[in-house]
């Protein structure tokens, strides 16, 4: 219970953190994809392995919001989830900067075809505009920034252990 509990308030502070903080931010900064970088960081580096479930808790909160780009994100972040524990597990097995960062950018990848897939399904049905530009932009920015984000939080990840892993992280 107190796993689960745990587990709850890291998505609510990933959450927070992502829709209160960084949405907020001007246009090409607010593209980072925090909740995706620290889910493949966790799972792949730190071998946190229930982590897999907050991309699906993502996609489901922004659903539930209506604030995502695409209809149903979280079977995108389900298909996300999915193809991070594979190539963590299969394909990118070494803990490196590398594995982890390549991990991160086919991960995006399938969320941006996935989310393409979805839009061009719903807007079959619809008389809206299909607008895959602004998904392919959106991705191609958030694919810049979690790269820039690695490179720059994961040397600092290796040599010090935070306040968040040491209280939080290990008790999961």
């Amino acid at each position: 219970m107190i796993k689960i509990m745990l587990h709850l308030l890291m998505l609510i502070f990933l959450f927070i953190i992502q829709v209160s903080f960084i949405q907020v931010l001007p246009f090409p900064l607010d593209r980072i994809p925090f909740v995706l970088i620290f889910m493949i960081y966790t799972y792949q580096y730190k071998n946190q392995t229930d982590s897999w479930w907050w991309l699906i808790c993502y996609g489901l909160i922004l659903d539930i919001l209506a604030i995502s780009y695409a209809p149903f994100e979280v079977f995108s972040y389900a298909l996300v989830s999915l193809v991070i524990m594979l190539l963590a597990n299969r394909v990118f097995t070494n803990k490196s900067f590398y594995s982890v960062t390549a991990t991160a950018l086919i991960g995006l990848v399938t969320l941006s075809i996935s989310q393409l897939m979805l839009m061009s399904v719903f807007n079959l049905t619809s008389s809206s505009d299909f607008l895959w530009q602004n998904v392919l932009y959106t991705n191609l920015w958030a694919g810049g920034f979690a790269s820039l984000l690695l490179l720059f939080v994961f040397p600092f990840m290796q040599r010090r252990i935070s306040l968040l892993e040491k209280f939080f992280l290990d008790r999961i």
